[in-house]
């Protein structure tokens, strides 16, 4: 519904005018900040069931930034390593190892197993440095520190923020009408 301010050429009305133009640009911006929040909430919702008990959500953090802007405000979901994986596995040439982003692992998986649902150009099979064996169909053997081998296809991905991105996507509108019209 548009908001309609009534006034006369007076003094006193134009200023009553303008006082509730201030109070409803002050509440337009707070409803944008709702929205904003809600979404940001959702999104983080939504990441954090798909991290599940993958056992990589220990190495992570979802938070967003909302900052007040001139035209309503701005709403920045994020995913950060809080810190990283070191891999190290036994080879002929001695013990090789790997620092591993646990939130690129969560999103994008890795060997047989990543995903690239969006096409974005260097992630997916046998994209991470140094694979040899991503794209084998068989999978790959390596052996632990202590001399026992183990098989693997990769890690599947989880895709948190696809997803979360995805569910904020497909509810702005329903999230949007319920903050204006219902006051946020």
């Amino acid at each position: 519904m548009a908001k309609r301010i009534s006034f006369n050429l007076s003094v006193a009305s134009i200023r009553a005018a303008q006082q509730e133009i201030q109070k409803y640009q002050q509440d337009l911006s707070r409803k944008c900040e709702t929205l904003c929040r809600r979404l940001t909430e959702e999104g983080i919702r939504v990441a954090q069931a798909h991290i599940g008990d993958s056992g990589f959500g220990k190495y992570i953090r979802l938070a967003s930034e909302i900052t007040p802007e001139q035209a309503g405000c701005r709403a920045v979901l994020y995913m950060e390593d809080t810190s990283k994986i070191v891999s190290e596995w036994q080879t002929l040439e001695g013990v090789k190892r790997a620092t591993v982003s646990p939130m690129l692992m969560l999103e994008f998986g890795s060997g047989l197993k990543a995903e690239n649902p969006a096409n974005i150009p260097g992630v997916g099979t046998g994209t991470f440095p140094g694979q040899t064996h991503a794209e084998n169909p068989g999978g790959w053997w390596y052996m632990d520190l202590d001399g026992v081998w183990h098989h693997s296809n990769g890690v599947s991905a989880r895709m948190p923020m696809y997803f979360a991105g995805k569910e904020m996507r497909a509810k702005i509108v329903s999230i949007a009408r319920e903050v204006f019209r219902n006051g946020g």
